[in-house]
């Protein structure tokens, strides 16, 4: 008996000193609750209806089925596999190429208007994917494509007789012309600081040697830059695997599938849905960016090692071009002219144009704001800006508060699993947009989620897109928090604070221009994102971005360039805002 109550005794004891421990560490429990409730739920929901019998509502026994079926439809796998890893490993290379000569052209040559040119390389920020694909097809559709059509009678006056083309955007090569295009801003903002802060005295030492201008980045400045460049491929690399935008509205229609869009047509096109097959093809694309993720990660770790940058004073080597120098500007204007000049006109003279008018150009078709019009006097069209506004508001807030949460519990806890909390943050840039769509139906269509109601309305977007960008925000506010030194909140708990005054009246406070930032970035983000609020979306819920493909698909072309213009117009002073915010937040970052 007495053994008995010591053993209870112990019992006891042993749960108040986890209880206290839990009180005292209330950032970790907290972040790793959010984080198992964000990440590790709907995932592990995904994973056990990939190997469920029956429908989406009606689960039934444990069975490898969905796996059988994905075998037997191996080919059409393979096909989507290779069209996806094509995509991802072409694309990022033409733009790594021209992000990496843009970098080197803005921070280390002599070449006129470089703070202008570094407006014209960040501006595609501010057109979202969607818009880019749609105008680009409307400019080289086979039969009617603006560019098309000219160069098909300037070919016959040469005697070249052409019925389409000569360019064909719903083709394998039109997808990677698009992605490669849209990954170019993303890799230049990740060099161009690695080539400012470039020590040049090993390329002075080269030069006295007596190499050459190119046999010098050739020999000493690409390996020195390798670790940043081969970073900057492997993120663009991963985020090339999941772009969504280009495939379905360039690849589909050419019957060419990539991963996204193979998951996308399972569970949402093909009548009936297969969502246990959907599932196996998220799990295996999850799994395989998995793989790249931790590939990237390897490479950061390591690219210490490549530090050129002492303490030192130094200036980076201005190198002059001489008569190159205007046509290094031609590029630039011409990457400006392709990626944001030509769609952001395409869609501005499409809006102008009357309701069911034929896309002809040289057309004497008149113009008129009835786009706009119907727009703004479409009661629909008030709930579905509403509802975007709602979205990435509360996307923003709740995402940074998380990341808040989560960075504290990784920078200043004592708890153990601090690492495993901080690779758990950054999962889900591994994670494809469609693949978190499908996850959270499965979450919110079967027990206990589906008591929440939460399927159907804008919470599931928030829900996905906070999921999506937790990421970013994290690697942001870990940085930022590592700047802040600890004296400042041991005083405030010194004073009697606890630890949850301290980090909303302390620390939250010293982080605000950091907060901010990341507040902004998810937000313009989360008003142009696309596959997420697409796959989720009902009539109760509809947001912009998938609202203009669907009006577009119906027809309505010009109603659905309006809501492209009017986009555009939001995203442009939010793009440079977010930019003055992210370079005074920039001494934060150092993760």
């Amino acid at each position: 008996m007495a053994a008995s109550a010591t053993y209870e005794q112990r019992t006891l004891w042993r749960v108040r000193r986890h209880l206290d421990t839990a009180r005292g560490n209330f950032a970790v429990v907290a972040a790793v609750f959010v984080m198992i409730l964000f990440v590790v739920v709907p995932f592990t929901y995904l994973l056990v209806t990939s190997f469920k019998e029956g429908t989406l509502a009606f689960l039934g026994e444990w069975s490898l089925i969905n796996y059988q079926n994905a075998i037997d439809g191996r080919d059409l796998v393979y096909q989507a596999f290779r069209n996806t890893i094509g995509v991802a490993t072409i694309g990022t290379a033409i733009s790594l190429l021209l992000a990496g000569l843009f970098a080197w052209l803005v921070e280390r040559t002599d070449m006129p208007f470089r703070n202008l040119a570094f407006i014209v390389i960040l501006l595609p920020i501010a057109l979202p994917s969607i818009l880019f694909v749609l105008s680009w097809t409307v400019l080289l559709s086979p039969r009617t494509g603006f560019i098309n059509v000219p160069l098909r009678d300037l070919l016959q006056a040469l005697g070249i007789e052409l019925t389409d083309g000569p360019f064909n955007i719903y083709t394998l090569e039109g997808v990677i012309f698009l992605d490669s295009l849209r990954g170019v801003t993303t890799i230049f903002l990740m060099l161009v600081a690695a080539f400012r802060l470039f020590d040049s005295t090993l390329e002075e030492a080269a030069k006295v040697s007596g190499a050459g201008t190119f046999h010098t980045i050739r020999s000493v400045t690409i390996p020195l830059l390798a670790p940043a460049l081969l970073a900057a491929s492997m993120y663009s690399f991963i985020s090339s695997m999941d772009q969504f935008e280009a495939a379905l509205v360039a690849g589909l229609p050419g019957q060419v599938l990539l991963l996204p869009t193979l998951i996308y047509f399972t569970v949402r096109m093909q009548s009936p849905a297969d969502y246990g097959l959907g599932a196996v093809y998220s799990v295996l694309f999850m799994l395989l960016m998995v793989v790249l993720l931790v590939l990237y990660r390897r490479i950061i770790n390591k690219s210490e090692r490549f530090v050129t940058v002492s303490g030192k004073a130094y200036r980076p080597q201005i190198i002059a071009l001489g008569r190159w120098r205007y046509l290094a500007v031609g590029g630039v204007a011409l990457f400006g002219i392709a990626t944001v000049g030509l769609p952001a006109l395409t869609l501005g003279w499409m809006s102008l144009l009357p309701p069911n008018s034929a896309l002809i150009l040289g057309s004497d078709t008149p113009l008129t704001f009835d786009g706009y019009v119907a727009l703004f006097t479409n009661p629909r069209s008030l709930t579905i800006v509403w509802n975007t506004i709602v979205m990435l508001t509360t996307t923003a807030t709740i995402t940074m508060g998380i990341a808040f949460l989560v960075s504290w519990a990784i920078v200043r806890g004592r708890a153990r699993g601090r690492g495993l909390l901080d690779g758990m943050s950054f999962l889900p840039y591994a994670f494809p947009g469609v693949t978190v769509a499908i996850a959270l139906i499965f979450v919110f269509l079967n027990p206990p989620g589906n008591y929440l109601r939460v399927y159907g309305s804008v919470s599931i977007l928030v829900i996905g897109l906070t999921v999506t960008y937790i990421a970013f925000s994290t690697r942001l506010m870990n940085g930022a928090i590592a700047q802040i030194s600890r004296e400042l909140e041991e005083a405030g708990r010194t004073s009697g604070a606890t630890q949850l005054e301290v980090m909303g009246r302390i620390t939250l406070p010293l982080l605000m221009p950091a907060f901010i930032a990341g507040w902004i970035w998810v937000a313009s983000h989360a008003m142009r994102s696309f596959s997420i609020p697409l796959v989720l979306s009902s009539q109760k819920n509809q947001v912009i971005a998938p609202e203009i493909w669907r009006v577009w698909q119906r027809g309505y072309l010009s109603e659905a360039a309006a809501y492209g213009v009017l986009l555009m117009i939001a995203l442009i002073p939010i793009t440079f805002w977010m930019r003055r915010f992210m370079l005074r937040a920039g001494r934060w970052m150092g993760d």
